[in-house]
């Protein structure tokens, strides 16, 4: 079966030393994130955005000119109630660095004022402008902009948004992470077939490559 393949693939690939396995493990996470999220956290997302751009600028004392971004891997807003998510996604344990937390946590404190006033700014300097606008679309679907000729104005509400990270254990006591053992509880007991075959992979996945032999798994 394909499916199999796919996930076999994965299973193995990920103990090679380059190997990066979010980033190809990242669509599956992203077509489940709805139930997680409802699972989770009771509630259903309105919207969820992947690689969300986050304007250096607006976050740095240093480079407050600097046009450039980083990614966020999924923005998720909630309507009712009104929640704003950032949600980076790690499939190693120690592949979260200091430096992209304090990307993230000062992304929430600017508000989503302040990341739209980043993206605004990204946009009049972009060349990419196409693409752009569709991002522009999504967010005037959800009543957080209202795009005005090659612009727009910001006019959702002022959410702080919560940083949540997937990654494949919990730390004790550790708050805003979801495990992989939370997502396999979740989507466990399903006859969707991609799903049970996901979950088959997580259960492998939570295991630290860099301590146990590929074997053991």
């Amino acid at each position: 079966m394909t499916i199999n393949k796919l996930f076999d693939l994965l299973d193995d690939w990920r103990h090679l030393p380059a190997y990066q396995l979010e980033r190809r493990a990242d669509i599956f996470f992203a077509i489940h994130l709805e139930k997680i999220l409802k699972g989770l956290y009771g509630f259903k997302p309105n919207v969820i955005i992947p690689e969300f751009p986050v304007r250096i600028g607006e976050i740095s004392e240093k480079h407050p000119d600097l046009n450039r971004s980083f990614k966020i891997d999924y923005l998720v807003y909630s309507k009712n109630p009104a929640n704003v998510l950032l949600i980076e996604l790690k499939t190693d344990q120690r592949s979260l660095r200091d430096k992209q937390t304090w990307y993230l946590e000062s992304a929430a404190k600017i508000k989503v004022s302040g990341l739209l006033v980043g993206l605004k700014k990204i946009y009049a300097a972009t060349s990419y402008k196409v693409k752009y606008g569709s991002l522009l679309k999504l967010l005037e679907n959800i009543d957080w902009i209202q795009q005005v000729d090659s612009t727009f104005e910001i006019t959702c509400p002022d959410i702080e948004p919560e940083v949540i990270y997937i990654q494949p254990v919990k730390p004790n006591g550790t708050s805003g992470v979801i495990s992989f053992d939370d997502i396999i509880t979740t989507l466990d007991g399903t006859d969707n077939p991609l799903t049970n075959r996901f979950v088959k992979s997580l259960k492998r996945w939570k295991g630290d490559v860099n301590k146990k032999p590929h074997s053991s798994e």
